[in-house]
């Protein structure tokens, strides 16, 4: 049972490992891994990586080609919109859901989500053009935050991995002058606010807003 615990340990702290720095744009989208590679850099066996590699391709962060191996997930930017509208729907229902349900504890909770999420630096000290890992996190538990209440799993892990594949893009766009000169702080501030004043209407359209800039971001610098 002791050995079987430790291997779960270790396989989870291996994929949380390599999800981090996945999201943080370590690798551009596309990137081959390396099995033996990456075992060498985390410290994990070969066994162990491929786990992680699998059970992060479920997550659509890695892809995995037949006969070539894992890549880091790479989509198309008719599929980056396609996500886009289907992050927006499936959100616009779940913030309903959740302001609906929400109590006064969660109002308290996504207040000090959003409080976190102000005062954590969005750009790494030593490399301004990319947005922090720190920021990333608070980022995705602020709008996981929102959601929470709807107390619909499905739709809140849906959710998740939706985000996840924006982060992504997100990180290798982050250095153009429309990524750098937009205030997220204000968009922000402002479905939070909307969500406090338990205002559907109004949340589900500034989350679309919200949504839709980024992809229109992405898109203006890959095209």
């Amino acid at each position: 049972m002791a050995r079987t615990d430790k291997w779960a340990s270790l396989s989870t702290q291996t994929r949380e490992a390599l999800r981090s720095d996945l999201l943080s744009g370590r690798w551009e989208p596309g990137k081959r891994l390396q099995v033996g590679e990456l075992s060498k850099l985390y410290g994990a066996s070969t066994t162990v990586m491929r786990e992680a590699l699998t059970r992060l391709a479920g997550e659509q962060l890695v892809s995995f080609v037949p006969n070539h191996g894992f890549f880091v997930a790479q989509l198309t930017l008719d599929e980056l919109h396609d996500l886009t509208e289907l992050r927006c729907r499936i959100e616009g229902f779940g913030v309903a859901l959740a302001i609906e349900r929400g109590s006064l504890a969660w109002e308290s909770e996504l207040i000090g989500a959003h409080h976190r999420l102000e005062r954590t630096p969005r750009r790494k000290t030593d490399d301004p053009h990319h947005i922090s890992p720190e920021w990333l996190e608070a980022h995705q538990d602020f709008h996981a935050k929102i959601l929470e209440p709807c107390r619909i799993s499905a739709l809140i892990d849906l959710a998740a991995t939706l985000a996840d594949a924006t982060v992504l893009y997100r990180q290798w766009t982050a250095p153009s002058q429309a990524a750098e000169s937009r205030d997220i702080e204000a968009e922000h501030r402002e479905i939070l606010e909307s969500v406090l004043a338990r205002d559907a209407v109004t949340a589900e359209k500034l989350l679309r807003e919200h949504y839709e800039l980024t992809t229109r971001i992405i898109t203006q610098s890959l095209s």
